[in-house]
């Protein structure tokens, strides 16, 4: 099944791809209702008109690397920075607890960090029934791509021609996940509990934050709750976004916390992914953001930023 995830990069590809939508260049090219969608209801044409540039992943934010370079406490000797780490709460970078998916809440409450281990587990596995599931069976054939030549045919004096991983493109129906329907039916709920347990173990656990014990101290903490925006686009359409949580910025007060920004990092959680393309360096298939999927982040990013002017000054910048 073909499936072409959102690859702009340049003006130029930005062109290419608004003469396949009937040349949509601009917001007042979209219908009424269009413009007034809320991010949840967002499109590929949305992708177009906002005039989305996408790059090759990184394992850093451009924005973030000179700040990662200079202060991170892993990759750097953290008794000489101000950011400091919890030297006996490491259990994120060593091994997962073994057969985690046997043992019960309580036996994993026990262990060091065993909100996170519980949160994990409940995402990862599906939950089994006493009803035995059956799951048609398929032909697997291998798929065939321009340009590759199958590994198991032999070759004498040759070499196959191959395409960088990016290029295998595929529909994950392809990889064997009928067994995880359970998993895939899962609320959304489960996956905001999985990563509001992640940064809270991140945050507030493996790393420290001595500042946050003073009054007027601040810290860095998941926020749980959802928080809705709402911005005016090209005049007086009035579109709105909800996220899932987030990560916000704490100030201590004498009988309390107050936040002083709410909108540090966003947290937009989605069950499962539907697509991917196969990798030749791990082995494996690696999921693709759909089109949809990215449309709802963007939208979300942009009714945020501009339904917040006062969040977002000199001081931060939003990051999804």
């Amino acid at each position: 099944m073909a499936f072409n995830a959102y690859s702009v990069q340049t003006p130029e590809d930005l062109r290419a791809i608004s003469r396949q939508h009937g040349d949509i260049q601009v917001l007042s090219q979209l219908s009424k209702r269009e413009l007034a969608s809320p991010a949840s209801k967002w499109t590929s044409r949305h992708l177009v008109v906002y005039r989305l540039l996408s790059y090759p992943e990184d394992a850093l934010l451009s924005t973030l690397r000179t700040d990662h370079d200079q202060r991170c406490p892993v990759c750097n000797d953290d008794q000489l920075l101000p950011q400091k780490l919890n030297p006996s709460r490491k259990a994120l970078i060593e091994e997962n607890p073994f057969e985690i998916w046997m043992k019960s809440d309580c036996e994993l409450m026990q262990l060091q960090g065993g909100f996170f281990w519980v949160a994990l587990s409940r995402a990862a596995f599906p939950e089994l029934s006493e009803q035995t599931r059956t799951y048609p069976q398929r032909e697997r054939k291998p798929v065939e791509r321009q340009g590759y030549t199958n590994s198991m045919v032999e070759i004498d004096g040759s070499s196959p021609i191959l395409l960088s991983s990016s290029e295998f493109e595929a529909d994950m129906n392809d990889v064997d996940e009928d067994e995880h329907e359970e998993r895939r039916g899962k609320p959304e709920e489960v996956t905001v509990h999985l990563v509001t347990c992640f940064l809270q173990y991140a945050l507030n656990v493996f790393l420290l934050q001595p500042s946050a014990t003073l009054e007027g101290g601040v810290e860095v903490r998941p926020r749980v709750e959802r928080r809705g925006s709402k911005a005016h686009i090209a005049g007086d359409i009035i579109v709105t976004a909800e996220d899932d949580g987030g990560i916000c910025h704490m100030r201590r007060r004498r009988l309390g916390w107050e936040m002083h920004h709410p909108c540090i990092a966003l947290v937009e959680a989605k069950r499962a992914f539907k697509k991917g393309y196969f990798s030749e360096k791990t082995g494996s298939y690696i999921p693709v953001t759909s089109n949809e999927n990215l449309a709802q982040y963007l939208g979300e990013a942009v009714i945020t930023w501009k339904g917040n002017p006062e969040l977002f000054q000199d001081e931060y910048s939003p990051l999804f």
